[in-house]
Protein backbone atom coordinates (compact mmCIF):
# COMPACT_ATOMS: atom_id res chain seq x y z
CA UNK A 1 0.00 0.00 0.00
CA UNK A 2 1.72 3.35 -0.92
CA UNK A 3 2.31 6.38 1.55
CA UNK A 4 4.97 8.00 3.34
CA UNK A 5 6.85 4.32 4.15
CA UNK A 6 7.09 3.72 0.62
CA UNK A 7 9.03 4.64 -2.64
CA UNK A 8 7.41 5.40 -6.03
CA UNK A 9 9.65 3.55 -8.78
CA UNK A 10 8.34 3.72 -12.46
CA UNK A 11 4.42 3.77 -11.05
CA UNK A 12 5.31 1.15 -8.71
CA UNK A 13 6.13 1.02 -5.44
CA UNK A 14 8.21 -0.43 -2.67
CA UNK A 15 8.08 -0.95 0.88
CA UNK A 16 10.31 0.97 3.51
CA UNK A 17 12.79 -1.36 4.15
CA UNK A 18 13.29 -1.42 0.67
CA UNK A 19 13.48 1.69 0.11
CA UNK A 20 16.02 2.48 2.56
CA UNK A 21 18.22 -0.28 0.92
CA UNK A 22 18.04 1.42 -2.76
CA UNK A 23 18.86 4.61 -1.18
CA UNK A 24 22.43 3.11 0.22
CA UNK A 25 23.10 1.50 -3.04
CA UNK A 26 22.58 4.03 -5.10
CA UNK A 27 25.11 6.47 -2.55
CA UNK A 28 27.37 4.47 -2.81
CA UNK A 29 27.30 3.79 -7.10
CA UNK A 30 25.31 0.55 -8.29
CA UNK A 31 27.99 0.47 -10.92
CA UNK A 32 30.69 0.19 -8.31
CA UNK A 33 29.22 -2.41 -6.47
CA UNK A 34 30.61 -6.45 -7.36
CA UNK A 35 28.20 -8.57 -9.02
CA UNK A 36 27.92 -10.75 -6.09
CA UNK A 37 27.40 -8.52 -3.90
CA UNK A 38 24.08 -7.25 -5.51
CA UNK A 39 22.83 -10.59 -6.59
CA UNK A 40 23.46 -11.81 -2.59
CA UNK A 41 21.05 -8.51 -1.17
CA UNK A 42 18.36 -9.01 -4.19
CA UNK A 43 17.88 -12.87 -3.79
CA UNK A 44 16.85 -12.29 -0.03
CA UNK A 45 13.96 -9.55 -1.49
CA UNK A 46 10.76 -10.94 -1.61
CA UNK A 47 9.29 -12.33 -4.80
CA UNK A 48 6.52 -9.82 -4.59
CA UNK A 49 8.47 -6.87 -4.15
CA UNK A 50 11.13 -7.63 -6.75
CA UNK A 51 8.30 -7.82 -9.34
CA UNK A 52 6.50 -4.87 -8.40
CA UNK A 53 9.56 -2.80 -7.71
CA UNK A 54 13.07 -3.88 -7.57
CA UNK A 55 13.22 -5.38 -11.10
CA UNK A 56 12.48 -1.66 -12.48
CA UNK A 57 15.05 -0.01 -10.65
CA UNK A 58 17.86 -0.24 -13.33
CA UNK A 59 18.80 -2.46 -16.13
CA UNK A 60 21.31 -4.21 -14.32
CA UNK A 61 18.96 -5.46 -11.20
CA UNK A 62 16.58 -5.98 -14.18
CA UNK A 63 19.06 -8.17 -15.88
CA UNK A 64 20.32 -9.83 -13.05
CA UNK A 65 16.54 -10.71 -11.92
CA UNK A 66 15.95 -12.29 -15.44
CA UNK A 67 18.76 -15.01 -15.26
CA UNK A 68 17.66 -18.44 -14.44
CA UNK A 69 20.78 -18.58 -11.92
CA UNK A 70 18.78 -15.78 -10.03
CA UNK A 71 15.34 -17.63 -10.30
CA UNK A 72 16.82 -20.52 -8.80
CA UNK A 73 18.53 -19.59 -6.26
CA UNK A 74 16.02 -16.81 -4.74
CA UNK A 75 13.28 -19.72 -4.99
CA UNK A 76 16.04 -21.68 -2.55
CA UNK A 77 15.77 -18.25 -0.20
CA UNK A 78 11.90 -17.85 -0.17
CA UNK A 79 9.95 -18.99 2.94
CA UNK A 80 7.31 -21.58 2.31
CA UNK A 81 4.14 -20.68 3.74
CA UNK A 82 0.19 -21.55 3.12
CA UNK A 83 -1.85 -19.96 0.38
CA UNK A 84 -5.93 -19.33 1.23
CA UNK A 85 -8.50 -18.84 -1.27
CA UNK A 86 -12.38 -18.68 -0.88
CA UNK A 87 -13.25 -21.31 -3.72
CA UNK A 88 -17.22 -19.52 -4.08
CA UNK A 89 -15.55 -16.39 -4.43
CA UNK A 90 -14.33 -15.99 -7.83
CA UNK A 91 -13.48 -12.71 -7.05
CA UNK A 92 -11.61 -12.49 -4.01
CA UNK A 93 -7.81 -12.19 -3.51
CA UNK A 94 -6.13 -15.09 -2.21
CA UNK A 95 -4.07 -14.66 0.87
CA UNK A 96 -0.55 -15.84 2.18
CA UNK A 97 0.51 -16.38 5.24
CA UNK A 98 4.39 -17.17 6.08
CA UNK A 99 6.63 -16.91 8.81
CA UNK A 100 9.91 -15.44 6.89
CA UNK A 101 10.69 -13.70 10.12
CA UNK A 102 9.87 -15.81 12.96
CA UNK A 103 6.43 -14.33 12.90
CA UNK A 104 3.19 -14.81 11.42
CA UNK A 105 3.00 -12.34 8.32
CA UNK A 106 -0.14 -12.18 6.39
CA UNK A 107 -0.51 -10.50 2.34
CA UNK A 108 -2.78 -10.10 -0.21
CA UNK A 109 -1.92 -11.05 -3.85
CA UNK A 110 -2.79 -8.69 -6.57
CA UNK A 111 -4.06 -11.31 -8.97
CA UNK A 112 -7.52 -12.32 -8.12
CA UNK A 113 -7.66 -15.87 -10.06
CA UNK A 114 -10.54 -16.53 -11.28
CA UNK A 115 -10.59 -20.53 -10.84
CA UNK A 116 -10.26 -22.91 -8.40
CA UNK A 117 -6.76 -23.68 -6.97
CA UNK A 118 -6.07 -27.66 -7.00
CA UNK A 119 -2.29 -27.19 -6.24
CA UNK A 120 1.01 -25.56 -5.68
CA UNK A 121 4.76 -26.07 -6.77
CA UNK A 122 8.14 -23.82 -6.61
CA UNK A 123 5.54 -20.97 -6.64
CA UNK A 124 3.15 -22.12 -9.32
CA UNK A 125 -0.18 -22.83 -9.07
CA UNK A 126 -2.53 -25.46 -11.50
CA UNK A 127 -5.22 -24.46 -11.45
CA UNK A 128 -8.97 -25.39 -13.03
CA UNK A 129 -11.74 -23.84 -14.87
CA UNK A 130 -14.87 -24.72 -13.52
CA UNK A 131 -16.53 -22.81 -16.62
CA UNK A 132 -14.96 -24.79 -19.32
CA UNK A 133 -14.98 -28.69 -18.46
CA UNK A 134 -11.46 -30.19 -17.84
CA UNK A 135 -9.60 -27.32 -18.71
CA UNK A 136 -6.45 -26.82 -16.43
CA UNK A 137 -4.20 -23.77 -16.29
CA UNK A 138 -0.69 -22.89 -14.53
CA UNK A 139 -0.09 -19.50 -13.41
CA UNK A 140 2.19 -17.61 -11.33
CA UNK A 141 0.73 -15.22 -8.83
CA UNK A 142 3.30 -13.15 -8.72
CA UNK A 143 4.23 -12.81 -12.53
CA UNK A 144 0.72 -12.98 -13.20
CA UNK A 145 1.56 -14.95 -15.87
CA UNK A 146 -1.04 -18.14 -16.89
CA UNK A 147 -0.64 -20.80 -19.26
CA UNK A 148 -3.17 -23.35 -20.25
CA UNK A 149 -2.80 -27.06 -20.55
CA UNK A 150 -3.67 -29.76 -23.44
CA UNK A 151 -7.36 -30.81 -22.61
CA UNK A 152 -8.16 -33.94 -22.14
CA UNK A 153 -9.49 -37.15 -24.38
CA UNK A 154 -11.11 -38.90 -22.26
CA UNK A 155 -13.30 -38.30 -18.79
CA UNK A 156 -12.16 -36.19 -15.56
CA UNK A 157 -12.72 -35.17 -12.68
CA UNK A 158 -12.01 -31.50 -11.91
CA UNK A 159 -10.09 -31.84 -8.62
CA UNK A 160 -8.73 -34.78 -8.73
CA UNK A 161 -5.45 -33.30 -10.09
CA UNK A 162 -1.79 -32.19 -9.01
CA UNK A 163 1.33 -30.05 -10.15
CA UNK A 164 5.35 -31.84 -8.93
CA UNK A 165 8.56 -30.93 -9.92
CA UNK A 166 11.03 -33.91 -11.37
CA UNK A 167 14.42 -32.43 -10.23
CA UNK A 168 16.59 -34.54 -12.33
CA UNK A 169 14.53 -34.01 -15.51
CA UNK A 170 14.08 -30.43 -14.80
CA UNK A 171 10.43 -31.20 -15.59
CA UNK A 172 7.18 -30.13 -14.32
CA UNK A 173 4.59 -32.62 -14.54
CA UNK A 174 0.83 -32.92 -13.77
CA UNK A 175 -1.06 -35.96 -12.79
CA UNK A 176 -5.09 -36.22 -13.46
CA UNK A 177 -7.29 -39.26 -12.16
CA UNK A 178 -8.99 -40.01 -15.90
CA UNK A 179 -12.24 -42.61 -16.97
CA UNK A 180 -11.68 -43.96 -20.20
CA UNK A 181 -14.31 -46.60 -21.81
CA UNK A 182 -13.47 -50.35 -21.73
CA UNK A 183 -14.10 -51.26 -25.69
CA UNK A 184 -15.14 -54.84 -24.37
CA UNK A 185 -17.17 -54.13 -21.53
CA UNK A 186 -18.31 -50.32 -22.53
CA UNK A 187 -17.83 -49.60 -19.05
CA UNK A 188 -15.89 -46.88 -17.71
CA UNK A 189 -12.38 -47.78 -16.07
CA UNK A 190 -10.37 -45.50 -13.83
CA UNK A 191 -6.85 -44.64 -14.90
CA UNK A 192 -4.12 -42.29 -13.84
CA UNK A 193 -2.90 -39.66 -16.56
CA UNK A 194 0.30 -37.47 -16.63
CA UNK A 195 1.29 -34.66 -18.43
CA UNK A 196 5.09 -33.07 -18.80
CA UNK A 197 4.76 -29.42 -19.02
CA UNK A 198 5.65 -27.60 -21.85
CA UNK A 199 7.07 -31.26 -24.08
CA UNK A 200 3.98 -33.12 -24.24
CA UNK A 201 0.82 -32.50 -26.36
CA UNK A 202 -1.53 -34.82 -24.59
CA UNK A 203 -1.95 -36.63 -21.90
CA UNK A 204 -0.28 -40.46 -21.30
CA UNK A 205 -1.79 -43.04 -19.03
CA UNK A 206 0.91 -44.24 -15.65
CA UNK A 207 0.68 -47.96 -15.25
CA UNK A 208 -1.85 -49.17 -12.70
CA UNK A 209 -2.45 -52.85 -13.35
CA UNK A 210 -0.08 -53.44 -10.10
CA UNK A 211 -2.22 -52.23 -7.74
CA UNK A 212 -5.12 -53.69 -5.65
CA UNK A 213 -8.56 -53.05 -6.00
CA UNK A 214 -8.70 -51.33 -2.90
CA UNK A 215 -5.70 -48.86 -4.01
CA UNK A 216 -7.25 -48.00 -7.18
CA UNK A 217 -10.53 -46.42 -5.27
CA UNK A 218 -7.03 -43.96 -3.15
CA UNK A 219 -7.01 -42.39 -7.17
CA UNK A 220 -10.79 -40.82 -6.25
CA UNK A 221 -9.39 -39.13 -3.68
CA UNK A 222 -7.82 -35.25 -4.26
CA UNK A 223 -4.18 -35.92 -4.70
CA UNK A 224 -1.40 -33.65 -2.41
CA UNK A 225 1.97 -33.52 -3.52
CA UNK A 226 5.31 -32.77 -2.14
CA UNK A 227 8.38 -32.45 -3.65
CA UNK A 228 8.70 -34.99 -6.71
CA UNK A 229 5.89 -37.07 -5.36
CA UNK A 230 2.45 -36.53 -5.62
CA UNK A 231 -0.11 -38.83 -3.15
CA UNK A 232 -3.54 -40.14 -2.91
CA UNK A 233 -4.93 -41.05 0.48
CA UNK A 234 -8.16 -40.74 2.60
CA UNK A 235 -7.38 -37.53 4.18
CA UNK A 236 -9.44 -35.60 6.55
CA UNK A 237 -12.03 -39.18 6.77
CA UNK A 238 -12.57 -41.16 9.86
CA UNK A 239 -10.93 -44.07 9.93
CA UNK A 240 -12.32 -47.58 11.27
CA UNK A 241 -10.52 -49.03 14.13
CA UNK A 242 -7.84 -51.56 13.24
CA UNK A 243 -8.71 -51.17 9.68
CA UNK A 244 -5.53 -51.77 7.33
CA UNK A 245 -4.62 -48.32 5.17
CA UNK A 246 -2.78 -47.52 2.31
CA UNK A 247 -1.40 -44.38 0.42
CA UNK A 248 -0.71 -44.14 -3.22
CA UNK A 249 2.49 -42.17 -4.02
CA UNK A 250 3.45 -41.29 -7.65
CA UNK A 251 7.35 -40.70 -7.50
CA UNK A 252 6.86 -38.08 -10.74
CA UNK A 253 10.64 -38.75 -12.06
CA UNK A 254 10.29 -42.55 -12.57
CA UNK A 255 6.20 -42.03 -13.02
CA UNK A 256 5.32 -45.49 -10.98
CA UNK A 257 3.36 -45.55 -8.41
CA UNK A 258 3.58 -47.34 -5.09
CA UNK A 259 1.23 -48.67 -2.72
CA UNK A 260 2.53 -47.83 1.14
CA UNK A 261 1.38 -48.86 4.44
CA UNK A 262 0.04 -46.48 6.64
CA UNK A 263 0.82 -46.80 10.63
CA UNK A 264 -2.28 -47.91 12.87
CA UNK A 265 -3.34 -45.92 16.09
CA UNK A 266 -5.45 -48.62 18.44
CA UNK A 267 -7.70 -46.37 19.94
CA UNK A 268 -11.41 -46.22 21.42
CA UNK A 269 -12.08 -42.99 19.70
CA UNK A 270 -12.32 -43.89 15.48
CA UNK A 271 -9.89 -41.07 14.47
CA UNK A 272 -9.65 -38.55 11.62
CA UNK A 273 -6.23 -38.98 9.68
CA UNK A 274 -5.26 -35.66 8.33
CA UNK A 275 -2.18 -35.90 5.35
CA UNK A 276 -0.15 -32.24 5.59
CA UNK A 277 3.04 -31.58 3.27
CA UNK A 278 6.05 -30.76 4.81
CA UNK A 279 8.26 -30.18 1.37
CA UNK A 280 10.08 -32.88 0.85
CA UNK A 281 8.09 -34.51 4.01
CA UNK A 282 4.97 -36.25 4.37
CA UNK A 283 3.31 -35.19 7.84
CA UNK A 284 0.21 -37.66 8.70
CA UNK A 285 -1.59 -35.99 12.19
CA UNK A 286 -4.01 -38.88 13.69
CA UNK A 287 -6.85 -37.93 15.66
CA UNK A 288 -6.48 -39.47 19.08
CA UNK A 289 -8.87 -36.91 21.05
CA UNK A 290 -10.39 -33.27 19.90
CA UNK A 291 -7.57 -31.83 21.15
CA UNK A 292 -4.69 -34.73 20.70
CA UNK A 293 -2.73 -36.24 17.55
CA UNK A 294 -0.10 -38.85 17.12
CA UNK A 295 2.39 -37.45 14.40
CA UNK A 296 4.10 -39.83 12.16
CA UNK A 297 6.49 -38.48 8.73
CA UNK A 298 6.84 -40.49 5.85
CA UNK A 299 10.04 -39.89 3.42
CA UNK A 300 8.38 -40.76 -0.20
CA UNK A 301 11.60 -42.12 -1.52
CA UNK A 302 11.48 -44.92 0.86
CA UNK A 303 7.93 -45.05 1.93
CA UNK A 304 9.53 -45.39 5.36
CA UNK A 305 7.46 -44.10 8.69
CA UNK A 306 9.01 -41.87 11.46
CA UNK A 307 7.18 -41.56 14.29
CA UNK A 308 7.27 -37.75 15.79
CA UNK A 309 6.65 -36.26 19.43
CA UNK A 310 2.52 -36.19 19.96
CA UNK A 311 0.69 -32.73 19.90
CA UNK A 312 -1.57 -32.41 22.94
CA UNK A 313 -3.24 -29.64 23.35
CA UNK A 314 -5.57 -30.86 26.09
CA UNK A 315 -4.47 -28.39 28.66
CA UNK A 316 -5.11 -25.22 26.08
CA UNK A 317 -8.61 -26.36 25.93
CA UNK A 318 -9.86 -23.58 27.31
CA UNK A 319 -7.73 -21.14 25.55
CA UNK A 320 -9.18 -22.20 22.33
CA UNK A 321 -12.56 -21.80 23.48
CA UNK A 322 -12.16 -18.42 25.27
CA UNK A 323 -10.97 -17.61 21.00
CA UNK A 324 -14.26 -19.04 19.74
CA UNK A 325 -16.19 -17.19 22.17
CA UNK A 326 -14.17 -14.20 21.00
CA UNK A 327 -14.64 -14.74 17.16
CA UNK A 328 -18.21 -16.35 17.55
CA UNK A 329 -21.36 -13.88 17.64
CA UNK A 330 -23.31 -16.67 19.42
CA UNK A 331 -20.98 -16.85 22.17
CA UNK A 332 -20.21 -20.16 22.08
CA UNK A 333 -16.97 -21.84 23.57
CA UNK A 334 -17.71 -25.62 21.87
CA UNK A 335 -15.12 -26.07 19.05
CA UNK A 336 -13.16 -28.35 17.41
CA UNK A 337 -9.76 -28.07 15.16
CA UNK A 338 -8.72 -29.28 11.65
CA UNK A 339 -5.03 -29.58 10.98
CA UNK A 340 -4.60 -27.20 7.40
CA UNK A 341 -1.32 -27.39 6.77
CA UNK A 342 2.53 -25.98 8.45
CA UNK A 343 3.59 -22.87 8.43
CA UNK A 344 7.26 -23.72 9.83
CA UNK A 345 7.75 -27.66 9.18
CA UNK A 346 7.08 -29.83 12.26
CA UNK A 347 7.09 -26.16 14.38
CA UNK A 348 3.73 -24.32 13.28
CA UNK A 349 0.96 -26.29 12.64
CA UNK A 350 -2.21 -24.27 11.33
CA UNK A 351 -5.85 -25.15 12.30
CA UNK A 352 -9.26 -24.17 10.80
CA UNK A 353 -12.23 -23.77 14.08
CA UNK A 354 -15.21 -24.73 13.60
CA UNK A 355 -18.18 -25.16 16.29
CA UNK A 356 -19.70 -28.48 17.54
CA UNK A 357 -22.82 -29.45 15.59
CA UNK A 358 -23.97 -32.32 13.14
CA UNK A 359 -22.52 -30.46 10.56
CA UNK A 360 -19.21 -28.76 10.64
CA UNK A 361 -20.34 -24.98 11.60
CA UNK A 362 -17.38 -22.54 11.05
CA UNK A 363 -16.59 -19.49 13.24
CA UNK A 364 -17.68 -15.94 12.15
CA UNK A 365 -15.85 -13.72 11.54
CA UNK A 366 -13.51 -16.89 9.85
CA UNK A 367 -10.14 -17.11 11.81
CA UNK A 368 -7.52 -19.79 12.27
CA UNK A 369 -5.13 -21.00 14.60
CA UNK A 370 -1.81 -21.36 14.54
CA UNK A 371 0.34 -23.39 17.44
CA UNK A 372 3.86 -23.17 17.88
CA UNK A 373 4.48 -26.74 18.79
CA UNK A 374 7.68 -25.64 20.52
CA UNK A 375 7.00 -22.63 22.01
CA UNK A 376 3.58 -23.53 22.56
CA UNK A 377 2.23 -19.85 21.43
CA UNK A 378 -0.84 -19.35 20.13
CA UNK A 379 -1.55 -17.04 17.16
CA UNK A 380 -5.11 -16.24 15.70
CA UNK A 381 -5.51 -16.11 11.53
CA UNK A 382 -8.34 -13.72 10.39
CA UNK A 383 -9.91 -14.98 6.88
CA UNK A 384 -12.17 -13.20 4.60
CA UNK A 385 -14.52 -16.84 4.52
CA UNK A 386 -15.51 -20.28 5.43
CA UNK A 387 -14.80 -21.86 2.44
CA UNK A 388 -11.15 -21.97 1.47
CA UNK A 389 -8.73 -24.00 0.23
CA UNK A 390 -5.47 -24.44 1.91
CA UNK A 391 -2.19 -24.98 -0.34
CA UNK A 392 1.65 -24.90 0.82
CA UNK A 393 3.01 -22.38 -0.97
CA UNK A 394 6.06 -20.50 -1.59
CA UNK A 395 5.80 -16.96 -3.89
CA UNK A 396 8.56 -16.70 -6.71
CA UNK A 397 9.88 -15.47 -9.84
CA UNK A 398 9.65 -19.79 -11.36
CA UNK A 399 8.11 -19.57 -15.04
CA UNK A 400 7.74 -22.97 -17.11
CA UNK A 401 11.34 -21.67 -19.41
CA UNK A 402 13.56 -24.05 -17.09
CA UNK A 403 13.99 -22.37 -14.57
Amino acid sequence: MAGDNCLHVKGQTCPFYLRRCIRRMLKTNIDSLPDDIVFDILVHIPAQDIYNATRLVCRKWYQMILTHNFIHVHLQHSTCGLLIKNWLDRTSHPTFVAMPQGRIEISKLSDKFNHLFLSSCNGLILEFDCLKSYVLYIANPVTKQRSALPTFSANTTSDCSAIAYAATSMEYKVVNTCYFMNGNTDEFEQHCAILTVGVDKSWRRVNIQHLSLTAKELLKRTPFATEGFVHWAQNNLRVVNGEPQYILTLNVETEIITQIPVPLVHSERLGYYHYLSMGSYLSLLIECSEFSWEVWEMKPETGEWTKMPKIDLEAQKCTFEQLCCKYDSCGSLTCSLLPVGWLKSKEVLVFNVFKEHTLPIFISPWFCIAYNVRTREIYSIELDSICNTFLVHRNSLVWLDGC
